[in-house]
């Protein structure tokens, strides 16, 4: 039965019947003679879900009132929320948050919003105070969360209520009264007030109660039973005396605070959870209790002035040293400060270096070594050309000594030349770490932060560095520091002093700054044409050889799994690579010119880059703003073109300086003669199809083999092509 049409003004008229349509879904669309003509729309605050999907919103009206609504899926809304999922206000933000980081939960969303603005993090639950749900208790599970109470009665058991319910959920919950806040009064008054973020701040660090004033009631501090302020502060103090006991505590010249373990000689940060973690667990396994989070934190921030007041300053460094006349090389060996003592013609282990290192938990533990190995065996998973592999060894040789300026180590190679393996096996050889390459830095900062926790910067597909990228690189590799303004602070800076070598690799030059020129080794790695394969899988593909071959060797699995031949799937792939090529030539002026070039000139070109580009001039596609200006910009652009060119039977290399400019030939590229037959081919060899320049791998011979004097790589390597 659809309910009776009451007219607006009727609404308006009669406030008791107006009071009872409230309770019913509003019209739709909502229509706006049915709210009183005084009344408007102040704000709408979105409640989503993790994905940042709309659930519900809360919408405020002036004079104050609030309503809840959630969308129809038509878009429109429907003034009910029975049965939408609750969650806290800004979830998605909060779930992005670090778990050390303090969440302050407030009762309004204009409060959120307000300490955003100040750069913290803060949520709240829709319908105010004394509506809080259970279900948003999860969210918070572990987290340090402080409850910034409002000065009045409801306040005070909104706050009590929250904290117990998030007690249960195991997370750290503070209850904060704000000093000097009117009745009645929040967060933002207090901010309106004259409060800083600075005071804010340092009232949640500070240990014990806080004190209040005026005609506020603090709220109620809850801990578990049995517990107070003189056991819990007592704890705290038996925290201290343990690392105490236990640790050697001493500050670097950035002022950062360190534990040297006296049983171990293993050092770790005070800011770290490595030493947060072994003092909890030792703690522990020593008085049979568990810290509270509250004592911990007490003890650290204690730990950390004794630290820089009353400990040495010392060098601390990550996985190299030089030390009284030797080296070091740090073996990262968890439980124990073994390392690689270096001499002039001899090294050793030893088990108490004279040189202290920390490890960060990105830091991966090196075999320890043996004698009797060889560096050959480094080529064979090392793209390093043979002229350029003295400079490689040297590189990694100067990356063991600390006390020098390092070279910048810049590998260029097209697209397959196993550039990312290649300086993934030389950083591996010194510095093992769980991120062996890392993404271009976004800012001259990033480069330091890196540093600040690995033994070397490893950057990969890098196609442009900005000047001042470049400009931190040669801080880095002759040392120096970076520093900024410290977080919440006007009058501190935060500093990083380190020195590290740097490796990268790209296509193309990036490294343009004449100072970092002059510091930096550039290796090109050559392009692996030819591989000497050992297992019928790579002999049974070498005419395709996918740059993808677990994918490939996975799609041929799945086709003689669903009753289809090999070839079936290899046909498909081939026909995607190909429309690939083809796109990819289309898109670039340059490749588009080489091929005119080579279909009017079968005999092809060698000469200078300059000379080729004053060539492909007459083959520059009509109305192209992106043409090389410049012999460098058409050096990279032929480099990034080299691939898919080669793909569809044109060669385009470089062949090094000659007379002090580099020369390129370009041309088509000749098939290999058959090794049986080296004047006709077999008349049952099936011909190549000209389009893709391939055949299948069942055209090939079982026989057919091909081998390389040069270069050898095994089948581990197969990631690299």
């Amino acid at each position: 039965m659809q309910p009776a049409t009451i007219p607006p003004k009727a609404l308006i008229r009669q406030p008791a019947l107006c009071l009872w349509k409230e309770k019913q879904p509003a019209p739709y669309p909502e229509s706006p003679d049915v709210l009183p003509a005084s009344r408007r729309i102040s704000a709408c605050y979105d409640y989503t879900d993790e994905d940042g999907n709309d659930l519900f919103q809360v919408v405020r009206y002036e004079p104050k009132d609030f309503r809840q609504r959630r969308p129809d899926g038509k878009g429109g809304w429907m003034w009910s929320v029975k049965g939408v999922r609750q969650v806290p206000y800004r979830l998605p933000q909060l779930l992005d948050t670090p778990w050390d980081t303090p969440v302050f939960v407030v009762e309004g969303e204009k409060d959120v919003l307000r300490l955003e603005s100040l750069g913290l993090v803060a949520t709240c639950n829709a319908g105010g105070a004394g509506k809080w749900p259970n279900a948003l208790n999860k969210h918070f599970a572990r987290r340090h969360v402080v409850i910034l109470a409002d000065n009045d009665e409801p306040g005070r058991q909104h706050a009590d209520k929250v904290c117990r319910a998030l007690s249960q959920a195991e997370a750290e919950v503070r209850v904060l009264s704000l000093p000097g806040l009117l009745p009645k009064g929040d967060v933002s008054d207090w901010l309106d007030a004259g409060g800083t973020v600075e005071q804010l701040l340092q009232m949640v660090n500070a240990p014990g109660k806080q004190q209040f004033e005026d005609d506020q009631q603090p709220a109620e501090e809850h801990f578990e039973p049995g517990d107070d302020a003189d056991e819990k502060q007592s704890q705290a103090s038996l925290l201290v005396k343990f690392v105490e006991q236990r640790f050697e505590l001493f500050h670097d010249e950035n002022k950062d605070v360190f534990a040297r373990d006296r049983a171990t000689g293993e050092v770790r940060n005070l800011d770290t959870r490595q030493f947060r973690d072994a003092l909890v667990a030792g703690f522990y396994s020593d008085s049979g209790k568990a810290p509270r989070e509250q004592s911990v934190r007490e003890a650290l921030s204690t730990l950390a002035g004794l630290g820089r007041f009353h400990g040495d300053r010392e060098e601390v460094n990550r996985r190299t040293a030089g030390a009284a006349g030797d080296y070091f090389l740090d073996l990262a060996v968890s439980g124990s400060s073994r390392a690689v003592r270096i001499r002039p013609g001899k090294w050793e282990i030893v088990e108490s270096p004279e040189a202290m290192f920390v490890r960060p938990e990105s830091m991966q533990p090196i075999p320890a070594p043996v004698p009797g190995g060889s560096i050959e065996q480094l080529w064979h998973v090392a793209n390093i050309p043979r002229g350029s592999r003295l400079l490689a060894l040297a590189w990694l040789i100067e990356c063991l000594r600390p006390d020098t300026p390092y070279p910048v180590l810049d590998l260029l190679g097209e697209q397959g030349s196993a550039k990312s393996t290649t300086q993934t096996a030389l950083r591996q050889l010194i510095d093992p770490n769980s991120c062996r390459l890392r993404s271009a830095p976004k800012s001259a900062e990033d480069p330091f932060i890196s540093a600040r926790v690995c033994a070397v910067v490893s950057l990969e597909n890098i196609s442009h560095l900005p000047a001042a990228t470049q400009d931190a690189m040669c801080v880095l590799a002759t040392g120096g520091g970076f520093a900024k303004r410290k977080l919440y602070s006007d009058a501190e800076e935060s500093v990083i002093s380190v020195k590290r070598p740097v490796v990268l690799n790209g296509i193309s030059a990036s490294v343009t700054a004449q100072d970092l020129v002059d510091r930096t080794i550039t290796i090109e790695t050559p392009v692996i044409s030819e591989r000497l394969e050992v297992t019928d899988f790579w002999r049974e593909y070498e005419a395709e050889r996918p740059r993808l071959v677990e994918f490939a060797r996975l799609g041929m699995a799945v086709a003689a799994a669903a009753g289809h031949a090999p070839e079936d799937f290899l046909r498909e792939f081939n026909a995607s690579r190909q429309e690939s090529l083809a796109r990819t030539i289309d898109a670039s002026p340059v490749a588009a010119a080489v091929v005119e070039l080579v279909e009017a000139r079968p005999q092809g070109v060698t000469a200078s880059v300059k000379e080729i580009l004053l060539i492909l001039e007459q083959y520059r596609p009509t109305g192209c703003d992106s043409w090389p200006r410049s012999a460098k910009g058409l050096g990279d652009a032929l480099r990034r073109a080299a691939p898919a060119l080669r793909q569809i039977g044109i060669e385009c290399k470089p062949l090094g300086k000659s007379g002090g400019t580099v020369k390129w030939d370009i041309g088509r590229k000749l098939s290999k003669q058959c090794p049986a037959s080296p004047d006709v081919l077999p008349d049952d060899i099936p011909e190549q199809d000209i389009g893709t320049c391939r055949t299948s791998s069942r055209q090939l011979s079982p026989d057919t083999t091909s081998t390389s004097p040069d270069i050898v790589f095994d089948e581990s390597d197969a990631e690299a092509f």
